[in-house]
């Protein structure tokens, strides 16, 4: 394997991200690594992926799920997730496209929301009827053990080759330790791995990622010079900044009761990465990003929501309920009906919890928004750690026992790790999405939008869902970074990450099937208190009094051996980066 040393800090940040536990398209920061004091060490450990790879392809356990080869199939099934925005995968040009260059017709079943896992489910433990293959399915690390185990889903190591699938290999030639993230404890492969570096910049020494802090705070600069207030820099000054616009009609329009001053999405109820008000529990010492409330300090995982600081700042905005700074619907409301208030006919949101401004108040009002920085708690301090997140998935493409001809359904969907055709999968077609022609660089642009138009929806309606890849160096290469995340990765390098404490930050890792066994059979009833005893600490009070007993109650739910797990698959990433 030869390094080149202008493309390390890719490998590098790869490598780290490397051996996933679950895919997604978000991504963490990694601060102040030396190239020189890694290479060695980050070398060996892609010969190490190779060398295990090699040993799986070749001589790996015989899995139950081969099948009798049927070379004259040309029409699949396939079960998609979709966007509920985005119309049948049949209708996409792309998917037109990409049929008729390999010769093969492809029956849909797409299937998009909340009813997505449950027809997954039905499907799988159905057993019978199966697709030759699911896509975007959001397939579980668990379940890629258990149907792979069991042969309902078909091992595609054999597969990845570069007859077959080129445009995967290329990419494995750049990221050596890509089908490392594949692999599951058995030694075989039962999806295809999925790359998305967007958002990736190394800068003097630092590398950023575009989720690296997933939610921003936004005030009123308006609504402050209203009533008259400076920035608050501290927690009880935004206190009295939300009183003050609680009690006055700082938005004008004659009704006194309209304004919310603080609002957010309670992130169990939205799901969303940018759900959650992880920056405005700095003050207190945390910032609780992670829908697992996983954390890592000094080598050492732990549950942040029964943490002493976590503790110390729900008691603290329980007042706030109480005087009616937070809005009420924070409990209710999903991302639509949050969304709706800020693009009300008048401004209502004083204070507000989101990814970005504009998608949550509008274009226009946008203007009179600006970000509150990280706020001091009551000690005059606070703490801000990075999201965990990782660029590598496997769960977007399996093929089941059901299909007889794998190696064309694969030549397929290979098409899917080119380059441009990537770029059109994940975001729209060139001419909807994307410019007509390329630039004089031959990098394509998003096209202007129109009136009413917004960049999310858009690619919410052209997006085909999949298997894809964003190599850091594919912008400025084939096609330009998205305006509005350019613009994120430039506030997270000049405003928010002066505020961030640690860079230590819980890697994706691979699990053992025991492992994940006990991770799923405790997490979800542990996750599930901790909600609702937020929710009701926050709006009726009481956690001082029955602290406690819920940090015993979750003892009692295998809270322990489920951060034992964490632990255990954290020091072996830990002892393969030392090889």
């Amino acid at each position: 394997m030869i390094l080149h040393q202008n493309n390390f800090h890719t490998f590098f940040r790869q490598l780290l991200n490397g051996l996933a536990d679950r895919g997604n398209e978000q991504f963490a920061i990694l601060r102040g690594y030396k190239m020189k004091r890694n290479l060695k060490k980050l070398i060996a450990l892609g010969l190490t992926a190779a060398v295990v790879l090699s040993t799986a392809a070749c001589g790996g356990k015989e899995s139950s799920g081969s099948v009798q080869a049927d070379t004259s199939q040309t029409n699949f099934k396939i079960f998609a997730g979709i966007s509920p925005l985005s119309p049948d995968n049949s209708e996409k040009p792309l998917v037109k496209q990409m049929n008729e260059a390999v010769g093969v017709e492809i029956e849909w079943n797409c299937v998009s929301g909340d009813t997505l896992t449950e027809k997954k489910n039905l499907l799988l433990n159905a057993g019978n009827d199966l697709p030759d293959a699911l896509m975007s399915a959001n397939l579980s690390d668990s379940e890629l053990i258990t149907y792979g185990g069991n042969g309902m889903l078909i091992p595609l190591e054999s597969y990845i080759n570069e007859e077959t699938m080129p445009n995967l290999m290329k990419i494995v030639e750049k990221r050596p330790e890509l089908l490392a993230v594949c692999t599951m404890p058995d030694g075989h492969i039962y999806g295809l791995p999925t790359i998305s570096e967007m958002g990736f910049e190394h800068t003097d020494g630092e590398t950023y990622y575009i989720g690296a802090i997933p939610q921003f705070t936004a005030i009123n600069k308006d609504w402050l010079e209203a009533v008259n207030m400076e920035m608050p820099t501290t927690v009880d000054e935004l206190h009295d900044v939300l009183k003050a616009f609680k009690d006055n009609d700082v938005n004008g329009n004659g009704d006194p009761s309209d304004e919310i001053p603080l609002s957010f999405i309670f992130p169990e109820k939205n799901g969303s990465w940018c759900a959650g008000i992880g920056t405005l529990l700095a003050p207190f010492g945390c910032t609780d990003y992670q829908l697992d409330h996983r954390a890592i300090k000094d080598g050492k995982v732990y549950y942040q929501a029964a943490s002493e600081e976590y503790r110390n700042a729900i008691a603290y905005y329980h007042s706030w309920f109480e005087e009616g700074l937070i809005d009420i619907e924070v409990f209710s409301q999903d991302s639509s009906q949050y969304i709706a208030k800020g693009n009300g006919e008048d401004p209502r949101l004083g204070v507000f919890v989101w990814w970005e401004i504009p998608e949550v108040v509008g274009a226009e009002r946008a203007q009179s928004y600006e970000y509150l920085p990280i706020l001091n708690g009551p000690d005059g301090t606070h703490g801000v750690n990075l999201n965990e997140m990782g660029t590598t998935g496997r769960d977007k493409f399996s093929i089941t026992r059901a299909c007889k001809n794998p190696e064309l359904l694969l030549k397929w969907v290979d098409q899917m790790y080119d380059p441009i055709i990537s770029m059109q999968a994940i975001y729209g077609p060139i001419g909807t999405y994307w410019t007509e022609e390329p630039d004089e660089n031959g990098c394509y642009s998003m096209r202007e939008l129109k009136d009413g138009e917004t960049a999310g929806e858009l690619k919410s309606k052209s997006e085909l869902q999949g298997p894809t890849e964003q190599l850091a160096e594919d912008y400025g290469t084939y096609y330009y970074l998205e305006d509005r995340a350019q613009e994120r990765l430039d506030d997270l390098k000049n405003f928010w990450f002066n505020y961030v404490d640690s860079t230590e930050y819980y890697p994706t890792v691979t699990y053992t099937a025991e492992e994940i066994e006990t991770i799923n059979d405790k997490l979800s009833d542990i996750k599930s208190l901790t909600e609702e005893k937020t929710a009701h600490w926050l709006r009726d009070g009481g956690i001082e009094t029955e602290w406690d007993q819920y940090l015993s109650d979750l003892e009692n739910m295998g809270l322990n051996d489920v951060i034992a797990c964490w632990q255990a698959a954290y020091d072996r990433y830990q002892e393969a980066l030392a090889k």
